[in-house]
């Protein structure tokens, strides 16, 4: 498979880690959009990302990622799924991006959020800010902040493919009776390791022969594959819950307005669905109930 997410483990250290490819959801994401090409490498390390976390973080529902600033990155969006679903999107000003990707100017000021949305209980948001001078070490901040585990991401990304490489020291139980020194010292070695990475290899090699260059000296112990797809659950029904939070008098000037017909264009797949002016009246005149949006 082409995408898929892989968890490993050490045998004598006290580190978890997973590796990622991405490759036909990256490039079916991006093309919708026709991005261009800074702004597909950005969404492309986020989506990663956002796979790394979910998959790290394991809770049945969905984990989100957002980056939001006052510079070139208005709004970036990723959502994964506990079940390998992933989708995303930019809204870039261009005025202020450059031609290539430059993530500390395009995010100067800005933060990022982590949302936590499982499907049975509560709903969890960490939001820190946009401080470094790349994706992956604002994620390492997160994890150190919100979670003080030692963490270590590396996000390789061209116009095909990405992947990425996720490090962190586990946390503290009964089973890993380890002296904060010793872990540290673990830790330091493992990310001393994976520095020496470089992208063409990141981005060749299959995740057994990446491991192998970088851990053979360590026992390392590389998990089943998990498949990622692109997903997106937009769909008609959703379109009708949301029209119906509008006040029906501003609803129906609006479908008038646009010659009877009011076009909803999902942002994330471009999917667009028509309703009209009888759809409109069909729907207001509705029993059903108005449930909320997701």
């Amino acid at each position: 498979m082409s995408d898929t997410i892989q968890r490993f483990t050490f045998a004598k250290l006290p580190i978890r880690g997973e590796i990622i490819t991405l490759e036909q959801s990256y490039q079916t994401i991006v093309e919708q959009h026709q991005y261009p090409q800074a702004e597909r490498q950005l969404l492309g390390q986020a989506l990663a990302a956002n796979a790394l976390m979910a998959e790290i973080i394991k809770i049945e529902g969905k984990v989100a990622l957002q980056l939001q600033s006052q510079a070139a990155v208005k709004l970036l969006l990723t959502e994964c799924t506990h079940q390998g679903h992933i989708r995303g999107l930019t809204h870039i000003n261009q005025d202020m991006a450059s031609s290539e990707l430059d993530f500390h100017a395009w995010t100067r000021g800005g933060q990022m959020a982590i949302t936590i949305e499982p499907e049975q209980g509560k709903r969890y948001q960490g939001v820190v800010p946009l401080e470094n001078t790349e994706l992956s070490s604002c994620l390492e901040d997160y994890f150190n902040r919100s979670e003080q585990l030692p963490t270590f991401i590396q996000l390789f990304v061209n116009d095909d493919k990405v992947s990425g490489l996720f490090l962190q020291a586990l946390p503290a139980n009964s089973q890993n009776e380890v002296s904060p020194e010793d872990k540290a010292g673990a830790f330091e070695h493992v990310k001393t390791l994976a520095e020496t990475l470089q992208p063409e290899e990141a981005l060749s090699l299959s995740h057994e022969d990446l491991l192998y260059r970088l851990f053979h000296q360590d026992e390392v112990t590389l998990y089943p594959e998990k498949p990622i797809a692109f997903q997106c659950n937009c769909s008609r029904e959703r379109n009708e819950r949301a029209l119906k939070t509008i006040e029906p008098s501003e609803l129906i000037s609006m479908v008038q307005e646009n010659d009877g017909n009011l076009e909803l264009v999902c942002d994330f797949c471009s999917n667009t669905e028509v309703f009209s002016e009888e759809d409109i009246m069909t729907l207001l005149s509705s029993n059903a109930p108005s449930d909320s949006i997701n």
